[in-house]
């Protein structure tokens, strides 16, 4: 499975906030040189974040992103859903009816593939579900937050 790289990005994104000294808000820029990206892109990322409310802006000198949402309460789905990354309509371009005479036969094949991925999908938000940002981390480490990224680039 290959997943988007805005997916790492925000899940890294969302980490580095949560370990940000005293909770303390980080720019854009500081966020994009660390981990090595754009930050034109990293931008549309954080948007989408914000958008979702796992992340807030502010907009001033001293501003920056920060976590909307304590760490134990935002999940890999939370993140993948935010990113629109989501596949909940499995769509058929029902190709099938161009080849086969049998149409019964093709909407009955359709329908068990359908089923068949949108389990597998539901399967897969599930698991998303049970990962939370504070697993990834130390609770120590979050709790106040042990690094100010904004010494990291300077």
């Amino acid at each position: 499975m290959k997943l988007n790289k805005s997916f790492e990005q925000a899940t890294y994104v969302v980490t580095m906030l949560a370990l940000q000294e005293g909770h303390q808000p980080v720019k854009s820029h500081v966020l994009s040189q660390i981990l090595q990206v754009s930050d034109s892109y990293l931008k549309k990322v954080l948007m989408k974040l914000s958008k979702a409310g796992l992340i807030a802006s502010q907009a001033s000198k001293t501003g920056g992103y920060q976590l909307a949402k304590p760490v134990d309460e935002i999940t890999l789905k939370d993140i993948f859903f935010a990113l629109e990354l989501q596949a909940d309509v499995v769509d058929f371009k029902h190709i099938a009816h161009q080849i086969y005479d049998d149409e019964l036969h093709v909407r009955q094949v359709e329908e068990k593939v359908k089923m068949t991925l949108e389990t597998g999908l539901s399967a897969f938000y599930d698991q998303l579900e049970t990962l939370s940002i504070s697993d990834l981390l130390r609770q120590e480490a979050y709790e106040k937050g042990a690094i100010d990224w904004n010494q990291k680039v300077k």
